[in-house]
């Protein structure tokens, strides 16, 4: 038998040298398991998986044992066990649960990957807390019911279909009623093709309808900028720069398409379309950061503009 230690997280420790044993494991899932999931599972094949899922500084309030099993009908599940050092119940119990049998979930899905296995089907996790406080545990056990008015539509969005924005070619969606999403739409959509210049007309039917309705704005503009040359990065390599900039200035609106065509020329010509679109990106994130009030250690941080260009952008606005 493991040798004892009560030096550090007596509890931690001692619990763990018992249930680390699979003869004592055993006998606590039999004693303990709901029937139904005796009736699914096979203890007699149980292992052991090493580990941890708690967080460090949560390690002396709880311990996690976690065990692999074979499922009677042969697929591979895991009983999962969140023992609580608390002396009164934690009001969040089951949401903490829960999180753990997603890590278990993810971790699984990783390793899975890692391998080339395929992670589907998903293995059944079936969780167990041993609480052992002070008085009998009077808190919430139900995890929907954490969510207070909005229990119902929680249950429903756990159990419905995965909610999706499909914009992909096969959808074959109008993407026109998005107003200034139907832009980014666009640009998702059509990355994926190195040769989009046949469905520029596309972006330029969405972005006159927004300058008809007056809804088009100087950001708008500066927006269109950056999808441009997101866009131009996915080009294919063989393009011909010139009939680009042609197209660009032909396929949009009058001004827009004056605008971007120069702007595509400069890109060009410049050399910026490798791995500068981030500088552009991070420059229209660095004027909307100064027009909030941030500061501009925070603005370089979060753009990863360098703090100088940041200030000097900050002048230009400011004057």
């Amino acid at each position: 038998m493991t040798e004892i230690s009560v030096e550090r997280r007596p509890h931690d420790e001692f619990l763990k040298n018992m249930l680390f044993e699979e003869p004592m494991a055993k006998d606590f899932f039999e004693s303990n398991l709901p029937s139904d999931m005796l009736n699914l599972v096979k203890l007699d094949n149980m292992q052991l998986v090493p580990g941890t899922l708690i967080d460090k500084e949560l390690r002396a309030l709880h311990t996690d044992i976690l065990y692999k099993v074979e499922m009677k009908e042969g697929s591979e599940g895991y009983i999962f066990l969140l023992v609580e050092h608390y002396s009164t119940p934690d009001p969040t119990m089951a949401f903490r649960t829960l999180n753990y049998v997603m890590r278990i979930l993810d971790r699984h899905v990783k390793e899975a990957k890692n391998a080339g296995k395929n992670p589907l089907p998903l293995p059944y996790v079936f969780p167990l807390v041993y609480y052992n406080g002070e008085k009998s545990y009077k808190g919430e056990r139900y995890l929907f019911s954490l969510f207070g008015e909005h229990k119902e539509r929680v249950m429903q969005l756990f159990n419905g279909p995965l909610n999706l924005v499909d914009i992909s070619l096969e959808a074959g969606k109008d993407l026109r009623g998005q107003k200034r999403a139907s832009l980014l739409s666009w640009c998702m959509r059509y990355s994926m093709e190195r040769e989009f210049l046949s469905h520029l007309s596309e972006f330029g039917q969405y972005a006159e309808d927004l300058m008809l309705t007056s809804r088009w704005t100087e950001a708008d503009g500066d927006r269109a900028k950056v999808m441009l040359e997101y866009m131009l990065r996915s080009l294919n390599a063989s393009a011909d720069n010139e009939a680009f900039i042609e197209a660009v200035y032909n396929t949009l609106p009058s001004e827009l398409g004056d605008t971007m065509a120069t702007f595509a020329e400069q890109l060009f010509e410049e050399g910026k379309i490798e791995g500068k679109h981030e500088t552009v990106a991070g420059t229209l994130k660095a004027i909307h950061f100064i027009k909030a009030g941030w500061d501009s250690v925070a603005i370089s941080e979060e753009t990863k503009l360098e703090l100088n260009d940041v200030e000097e952008l900050r002048k230009e606005i400011i004057d």
